[in-house]
């Protein structure tokens, strides 16, 4: 099976996830419960939802100065505004196809500003790395101050279906563990074996020249020019994802009084729902409804915020993504690139 095929195939099932997560609700929603979630829809005060665009806005304006940084010790530092653009164009593409808007990124900032492929696509690494830190600790803080509530849906919804995962460790999965670690060794001999004896290889200069290039990337963190604003533009990036969720609780009746450790939940909960479909279609509303009910809101009365919330989100990256598409090939019109393309990662992605 090639590749594009692959790419394809994953694209459907998580977008046919997303699609049936939408379509599996509302099917089973009464009539009443129908007429209630429209209801609640007509009723919100959308003009707090321009509150939450401008904290996603500042949060996306933190992660470009915070790319900058990062960038600066390994290459050079781009502009703020072809930072900004090319993470905006990422966004829309991780909503077209998981993970392409890193590929993606990476290709405009090199195209634009020069910056080598390998190493951005390095800082691109640090930088989930350093998200995935925030989400687990911040969901480990709410789990655990508010474990009468959220204790027992953390179990059933995540730890549960991740110890699933492991529950095939039967005979023939032991095997398969073997047959794997048999293969690292095997592949570990390769390597040494081209590292002594493949030195003179022009094939073994540029994937060596490449791993360090993504390396190089991937440790630029502790050259920045300042941990401490650094580590400020992390939490401020998370405070502002907080922010634009909080925000939105104002925008109906049955939300309006919910405060700060509902809105952390959400924001955890909601998190891995993104990462689990396409752009977090259908499994949003569904994770958020369930987080309201534990706090008393009615189910379709949570599904309908959730969808509040989804589409005010999407519909910001579909109008900034689209505007930064157009936007930056003009900014960068009869600019001259001082520092040319080298051999990266960009093909081997695509």
């Amino acid at each position: 099976m090639n590749d594009k095929l692959k790419n394809a195939l994953k694209y459907a099932f998580f977008l046919g996830l997303g699609i049936f997560l939408v379509w599996w609700p509302l099917h089973n929603f009464s009539d009443e419960a129908k007429t209630k979630m429209i209801a609640a829809l007509k009723e919100a005060e959308y003009i707090w939802l321009v509150f939450s665009v401008l904290f996603a806005l500042a949060s996306h304006v933190s992660r470009a100065m915070r790319w900058q940084m990062m960038l600066e010790p390994v290459d050079k530092r781009p502009t703020f505004a072809n930072s900004f653009l090319a993470i905006m164009i990422a966004y829309l593409a991780n909503l077209a196809f998981p993970r392409l808007g890193e590929v993606t990124r990476c290709g405009l900032i090199r195209q634009y500003e020069g910056v080598a492929f390998d190493k951005a696509f390095g800082t691109v690494i640090t930088e989930r790395v350093i998200d995935v830190i925030m989400l687990f600790s911040l969901t480990a803080l709410v789990v655990l101050t508010q474990l009468p509530i959220l204790g027992s849906f953390f179990m059933e919804k995540v730890f549960t279906p991740l110890l699933a995962k492991f529950s095939f460790i039967t005979n023939a999965g032991i095997y398969a563990y073997l047959f794997g670690f048999i293969a690292l060794i095997v592949l570990a001999e390769v390597l040494w074996l081209i590292r002594k004896y493949g030195k003179q290889s022009p094939i073994y200069a540029k994937i060596v020249g490449l791993l360090k290039g993504v390396w190089d990337g991937i440790i630029s963190v502790k050259d920045v020019r300042s941990v401490p604003i650094f580590i400020a533009h992390s939490l401020f990036i998370w405070f502002m994802y907080f922010c634009m969720i909080a925000v939105c609780f104002k925008t109906t009746d049955f939300t309006s009084d919910l405060g700060f450790s509902v809105s952390l939940a959400i924001l955890c909960f909601g998190s891995f729902a993104i990462i689990a479909t396409q752009g977090g279609i259908g499994a949003y509303p569904l994770i958020v409804a369930a987080i309201l009910g534990l706090y008393g809101v009615e189910y379709e009365l949570g599904f309908a915020f959730g969808w509040i919330v989804w589409t005010n989100q999407t519909l910001m990256i579909l109008v900034v993504g689209f505007i930064s598409l157009i936007l930056l090939p003009r900014i960068n019109s009869g600019k001259k690139i001082e520092n040319p393309n080298v051999e990266s990662l960009e093909k081997s992605a695509s």
